[in-house]
């Protein structure tokens, strides 16, 4: 037999209520994080896209940034080095193409015009050398996340299509 009255129950929550940490009060997202951060994060690309990769970044760096564009739904062709790189855009046809800054010198000094938007990566200590922003609108920092790379590959979608 409960011998509480409802009063002295609700009294007893609200001392509890008025007691208990603030992060715990906290609602939403708070909840869930306790100060850990998220564990998982999908991508989605606003725009799939055809995007040609030529990277000498490490196997495991390459294979990553592969999964994670081709997970948010980006068409993914890899190619090994800059003569296969210039082959692949002349045979085929990419809505962009991320490749090391000396290689995306040598396809936009291509004075073709069914070249593709091309994201140089750039070194984080090059990145404002008149050599980078005189030439290209859009360019990703050597170690980019894979939200980045993706925000970069929509900005260029966008701009050729305007």
């Amino acid at each position: 037999m409960n011998t509480r009255s409802p009063r002295s129950s609700l009294l007893v929550v609200a001392l509890a209520v008025a007691l208990a940490p603030a992060a715990a009060q906290a609602c939403s997202e708070g909840m869930f994080n306790s100060g850990k951060g998220l564990a998982f994060q999908t991508y989605l690309a606003p725009r799939p896209a055809r995007v040609l990769i030529y990277s000498t970044a490490p196997e495991e760096e390459r294979a990553a940034l592969h999964a994670g564009l081709q997970k948010a739904g980006h068409r993914i062709t890899e190619v090994s080095d800059a003569a296969a790189l210039v082959a692949a855009i002349r045979h085929e046809r990419y809505d962009a193409v991320i490749t090391r800054l000396d290689a995306a010198e040598q396809i936009a000094a291509q004075a073709d015009a069914d070249i593709p938007p091309v994201l140089p990566i750039v070194a984080r200590a090059e990145r404002n050398s008149p050599q980078v922003r005189g030439r290209f609108d859009l360019f990703l920092l050597d170690g980019a996340s894979l939200g980045q790379y993706l925000r970069a590959i929509n900005r260029a979608l966008r701009s050729s299509t305007n």
